[in-house]
């Protein structure tokens, strides 16, 4: 049976940067999956490799980065090997970003509705291309297994299982470019349909604008509705409206006042009552007209509104940018759009942004650092709110964190890094209550907790390795207090823990589970799997060396 992909699956990347002095190995072999509706958190401290993994997967690293190796398969699809153009179809649309800082992220120049906007308008797609985007990825999808297949049978001729798969995947990838054809055309008529109904619908609608103005001009101002509008517009119309009837009354009121003759039969008039009656006619007629230029703009938002059925305008897009900023609870959308960044909160900004991440409902969000500089409230109230948005659309989201307090909040899953590795992996129970590495210990032993009054945080000694110049033991040897010989001399290869996913890199546990006779250095795991060990004895020769030294 051909291979079934998860949502996300990351193997082996490998990322670097050239400066002037060498390479950066900023991503190290990093491997892990996301299922949808699941929440992955990455944690680790600065530097060690988190925001440049969520860059590579974006494709959004600078000029001097770049993925060496690996592969990044999203829905089937490497996004290692599709073209900028097919890229930028995914970016932002189905799988989004939220960057560290907001303040520094967001133009100051341009005001949050624009922006919002531009993030809607940039990511729109043809009605009809959006209609075949399935079939047409697990077309793409299909042609790039194909190849990786075909080069597995020029090195394995023999095997039969990839040959029965070629041949299954061979005969979906027909009859998929079968049905993109009926698709494709489907969608073409379906699409020409729409504008024309939409185009239709606004043409009917014409003579009754028309027949609203006119009425309006014969004096006939008891009738307020606007045809086909919204309530926002029809409460203006209404308004405008009250004001007409208020200034006719007026003016009405005053004219007979002023056409009153005396008693003696003549009619006088004052520079005062001539100067009031011009006023309120003046008023009226501005009433009037204010009146006539609000059903000409109601008419062009119809026409904005008949168009955005079939397609996405800037009309559709300021409204799905409202209903957006609402979502996400901002108080007065409305006037929100027109403000510049510098004018809200920190907070208010931290919600615009995930506004403009979730906008496009994607599958993927990649939350970089999403509570940085809030305070301890708002930080609540953003993971609360990311919580509630992930179980509403049904996404799946990569938190990426230093602070455990997060993961602990939000996560299903979560990958402890080091050095552009990934040391340690398990579940939120695994990881806070029975950890394995000696770094996952260190950042758990230097979070404050509830029961640690008036005792000292013990923070992890030394400083992080130089990426410039890795070992090629385990990078976290020189700041472990349980380092042993084997840990400066060769690299552990990650061993599973736990029939349950818990897995770490570390000769400490490699050690535990050799005493246990859980695995068996000679032979390799129960399952079979070879340890990259070659029969060594496991031992602290360091401790050894120390004890034999005290006993002399």
């Amino acid at each position: 049976m051909a291979r079934q992909y998860k949502l996300l699956e990351v193997e082996n990347l490998n990322t670097s940067f050239k400066i002037d002095a060498g390479k950066v190995l900023s991503v190290n072999g990093v491997s892990f999956t996301l299922e949808k509706g699941k929440v992955l958190g990455i944690v680790g401290e600065s530097g060690s490799g988190k925001s440049v993994t969520a860059y590579s997967i974006m494709g959004i690293l600078d000029k001097n980065g770049k993925v060496d190796s690996g592969k990044i398969i999203y829905n089937g699809t490497d996004l290692l090997r599709i073209s900028e153009r097919q890229m930028r179809d995914i970016r932002g649309n189905r799988i989004s970003i939220i960057f560290q800082d907001a303040m520094t992220s967001l133009n100051p120049t341009w005001t949050i509705g624009n922006q919002l906007r531009e993030a809607i308008l940039t990511h729109a797609r043809n009605p009809v291309e959006e209609a075949v985007y399935d079939i047409k990825n697990a077309i793409e999808s299909d042609e790039q297994r194909l190849v990786s297949m075909r080069k597995g049978i020029a090195h394995h001729p023999d095997n039969q299982k990839l040959k029965e798969d070629y041949a299954t995947i061979s005969q979906k990838l027909i009859d998929d470019k079968a049905a993109y054809e009926v698709e494709y055309k489907k969608a073409v008529e379906r699409f020409k349909q729409m504008k024309k109904d939409a185009q239709e619908k606004y043409k009917n609608a014409v003579p009754e604008f028309a027949a609203r103005i006119k009425a309006i001009d014969a004096g006939n101002y008891e009738d307020a509705p606007i045809p086909h509008f919204e309530e926002n517009i029809q409460e203006t119309a209404d308004r405008l409206t009250a004001n007409i009837r208020e200034s006719k009354a007026n003016y009405d009121a005053q004219l007979a006042k002023f056409n009153e003759v005396s008693n003696e039969g003549i009619k006088v008039k004052t520079e005062a009552e001539k100067a009031e009656l011009a006023a309120k006619a003046k008023r009226l007629k501005r009433d009037i007209t204010k009146y006539k230029r609000h059903v000409r703009r109601a008419q062009r938002y119809f026409r904005a509104e008949c168009a955005s059925s079939y397609m996405e305008t800037r009309y559709s897009a300021n409204k799905k940018a409202i209903k957006m900023l609402e979502e996400v609870g901002i108080t007065e959308p409305r006037k929100r759009m027109r403000q510049h960044p510098f004018e809200m909160s920190g907070g208010m900004l931290q919600r615009c942004m995930i506004a403009m991440a979730l906008v496009e409902r994607p599958d993927i969000l990649i939350a970089d650092e999403p509570t940085t500089a809030l305070d301890v409230t708002i930080q609540a109230q953003i993971l609360e709110l990311l919580k509630k948005l992930q179980k509403e659309y049904g996404m799946a989201i990569i938190i990426i964190t230093h602070d455990l307090g997060v993961v602990a909040q939000i996560c299903d899953e979560v990958d402890i890094m080091y050095a552009g590795r990934i040391v340690e992996r398990g579940t939120v129970d695994d990881i806070f209550y029975n950890p394995q590495h000696e770094y996952t210990k260190g950042l758990l032993n230097s979070m404050p907790k509830l029961d640690s009054k008036g005792k000292r945080l013990e923070p992890i000694q030394g400083n992080p390795v130089d990426l410039f110049c890795l070992p090629k033991g385990c990078a976290f040897s020189s700041r472990c207090k349980e380092c042993m010989e084997i840990c400066i001399e060769r690299y552990p290869e990650e061993i599973q823990y736990d029939e349950n996913g818990h897995a770490a890199s570390c000769w400490k546990m490699i050690k535990k589970l050799y005493e246990e006779g859980k695995i068996d250095i000679v032979n390799g795991t129960p399952e079979g799997k070879p340890l990259v060990y070659n029969g060594a004895i496991i031992a602290n020769k360091k401790k050894e060396r120390s004890r034999n030294e005290q006993s002399k």
